[in-house]
C-alpha cells in the first residue's frame, strides 16, 4: 500500500520511546487478548508471517510465548522496521527473523515470500482501500502452505452497519482523510476469504468491538 502518513489522530499513532523504538497504546492493550485466540490455532512448530507489524510490540510479545515458532515481521515504513529491530535486539529473540520491507497490498509479493504455516495481520484493514484489501487477502492465500491459517484482527462493520458511536466517529475520521480507507464489512471479508481458496473457520468477537477472522487454506 502507499505509505499513508499524517493519518488523523483517531488512527493508531506511534510514540517515540527511544532512539528508534516506537510504542502503540492499542498494541499494548490488545496483545494479550489476541494471544488467547492464537493459542487455539497456532501449530507447535512452523513459520509465522506478520503483515504490517508496526512497532514490533505484537511480534516480540507473541514470540516469547510461542518460542518454537519462527516469526517473520514485516512493514512498509522504515521507521517501523527500525523499531521492530530495536525490540528484537532488546529482547534477544532468536526465533524472530530480520523484519522485511514489504508492501502487503501490492500484487505478486507472495511469489518471493511464501511457505508460511500462519499469516497474521492486525489493525490494518481499516487503513487500506478495498482494492488493497483484495490484494492482501489474495497474496496471503498464495503465501500460505496447505492447511495454513490466515488471521485478521481489527475493527469492522457488521452487515454494513457501524455498531457504536465510537466506531461511527472513527470510521468517519478515516474517510474524511481519505475516501478510499475506513471500516470494511465483515461479509465482504468473508467473501474475499472464500474467493481465495480459504475456508472461514471462525469470526470471533473481541474487546472494543473488534473482530478476529480465522481462515484455513
Amino acid at each position: 500500500m502507499p505509505l499513508r502518513e499524517n493519518l488523523p489522530l483517531t488512527a493508531s499513532q506511534f510514540a517515540n520511546i527511544g532512539e528508534k523504538k516506537l510504542y502503540s497504546d492499542s498494541a499494548a492493550r490488545n496483545t494479550s487478548v489476541i494471544l488467547e485466540v492464537l493459542s487455539q490455532y497456532l501449530p507447535e512448530k512452523g513459520k509465522v508471517l506478520e503483515l504490517a507489524s508496526g512497532t514490533g510490540q505484537h511480534c516480540t510479545y507473541f514470540a516469547k510465548t510461542f518460542y518454537n515458532l519462527e516469526w517473520q515481521p514485516s512493514d512498509i515504513d522504515p521507521k517501523c522496521l527500525d523499531s521492530i529491530k530495536a525490540y528484537i535486539q532488546e529482547g534477544d529473540h532468536e526465533n524472530i527473523r530480520t523484519p522485511l520491507l514489504l508492501d502487503v497490498t501490492a500484487c505478486d509479493w507472495a511469489k518471493n515470500i511464501n511457505g508460511y504455516d500462519v499469516i497474521i495481520t492486525i489493525n490494518i484493514f481499516h487503513l487500506i482501500s478495498n482494492r488493497e484489501m483484495k490484494n492482501l487477502i489474495r497474496e496471503s492465500s498464495f503465501a500460505l502452505k496447505s492447511n495454513g491459517y490466515f488471521m485478521i484482527y481489527g475493527p469492522f462493520m457488521r452487515s454494513g452497519e457501524l455498531i457504536s458511536d465510537q466506531d461511527f466517529k472513527f470510521h468517519n475520521s478515516l474517510t474524511n482523510y481519505d475516501q478510499e480507507i475506513g471500516y470494511k464489512d465483515d461479509f465482504d471479508i468473508l467473501d474475499e476469504i472464500e474467493e481465495n481458496n480459504l475456508s472461514p473457520e471462525a469470526v470471533i468477537e473481541m474487546p472494543a468491538n473488534n473482530l478476529m477472522f480465522i481462515a484455513k487454506k
